[in-house]
């Protein structure tokens, strides 16, 4: 579920070459439910058109040229939050100061709203003395500031200035309105879908996975607060945002990029990874004949049995069985060293494959067991992510 579903925010842009950025940050707004308003400064415009903006925001953008001087009342009273993004060195001075001399300040100076300052500029800008009072003045009075990341800058020089990780200014947006984040600076990893494995140029080999379990799932994690790195197989679902994607196609390929993400705290294979894959690929198409064909198949590598033993994470299997499900599960989750698995019950009241609801009975290591009965799939993924953050003592 998205969480900031309905949060009216002001967005104010001001002039550092970050500018652009701030169409990505109203585009993950937008994703969210968020009502986004722009309000941009005289020298952002120099950086970025107040056209895209407007576009992308579904509002008409607001600058000192033409306004009726009431605007920033009626801010003052609309929005849930401020956000200012990117925040220079001139706009934390002048609010750190009290001064109000343009339409951004001046939404600042009225405005009683949490306010978030997401900063980008040159390193010695931010470590100049007057920006640093600033930043002590604003943060004494319950203004969040983020820490710039380090890096390289537009200057070509390097240090700490560039705009944060998308991802932490939507946790830190999050935090403003404290929204409960237990996975909050956790890596995550997710399998999802099915995979392919090639017959010939034209045809493969695959199963009846959407993909719709496995994404809801990354997309809960990132609701609460993790960072969520998604290894998909094919699949007709619109990519999730503040999550890093990669695409694969064979379990092979699901291997190989599996093993480069084992650095994480959580691991959920929810993929429908292929159990055979042909011996041989034809290079070319297998013409039709009126015999009988037969296709020589040899096991894939088992993933999860494989990275249980290469990593420190916590790791979530699922199984789908169609008969002896609780026997059969119990036994995967012991034979391929997991720590939890979830059970699908593909044949009952319409759930698992293809469907938008699911039920799942949730098996730990440790000998517990715990049913979620038939609901939607991103509430069945809230379920389980709730169920382990709480067993592993994340949350009370």
């Amino acid at each position: 579920m998205n969480n900031l579903k309905n949060k009216k925010i002001l967005l104010c842009v001001t002039g550092s070459i970050a500018a652009y950025k701030a169409c990505e940050f109203i585009r993950l707004l937008k994703k969210q439910g968020c009502y986004v308003q722009v309000v941009m400064s005289k020298s952002s415009a120099d950086f970025i058109g107040k056209l895209s903006l407007s576009a992308l925001s579904d509002n008409v953008v607001l600058t000192d040229k033409g306004q009726t001087g009431l605007e920033h009342v009626k801010f003052a009273i609309d929005f849930d939050a401020i956000v200012v993004l990117p925040a220079t060195a001139n706009i934390i001075c002048k609010s750190g100061s009290g001064i109000a001399d343009d339409i951004v300040s001046t939404v600042l100076s009225i405005c009683e709203q949490p306010k978030l300052f997401v900063p980008a500029m040159n390193f010695r800008m931010w470590q100049s003395k007057a920006t640093q009072e600033s930043v002590s003045k604003l943060r004494a009075n319950d203004i969040i500031i983020m820490n710039p990341e380090e890096g390289d800058l537009a200057s070509l020089h390097k240090g700490e200035g560039r705009l944060p990780n998308m991802h932490d200014i939507m946790n830190q947006l999050r935090d403003l309105f404290d929204i409960t984040l237990p996975l909050k600076n956790k890596k995550v990893m997710v399998t999802a879908g099915p995979t392919r494995e090639p017959i010939d140029p034209v045809r493969f080999i695959s199963n009846k996975s959407s993909g719709k379990m496995g994404y809801a799932l990354a997309e809960e994690a990132r609701n609460l607060g993790a960072h969520v790195e998604l290894i998909s197989g094919p699949v007709s679902i619109h990519p999730p945002s503040e999550i890093n994607i990669t695409n694969v196609e064979t379990a092979q390929e699901m291997y190989d990029t599996v093993s480069q993400y084992l650095n994480v705290d959580y691991i959920i294979m929810c993929a429908a990874v292929s159990d055979y894959t042909p011996v041989q690929q034809s290079n070319t198409k297998i013409k039709s004949k009126d015999d009988n064909m037969i296709i020589n198949m040899q096991s894939t590598i088992d993933i999860i049995k494989s990275i249980s033993k290469k990593t420190k994470a916590k790791v979530i299997a699922f199984a789908l069985e169609t008969c002896n499900g609780e026997k059969n599960a119990l036994n995967k989750m012991t034979d391929k060293g997991a720590d939890y698995i979830a059970l699908n019950h593909p044949s009952k009241d319409g759930c698992g494959i293809e469907s938008n609801f699911n039920m799942i009975t949730l098996f730990s290591s440790d000998g517990s067991k715990k049913t979620i009965e038939k609901d939607r799939k991103d509430r069945i993924a809230q379920k389980i992510l709730q169920h382990i953050i709480k067993a592993e003592g994340l949350i009370a």
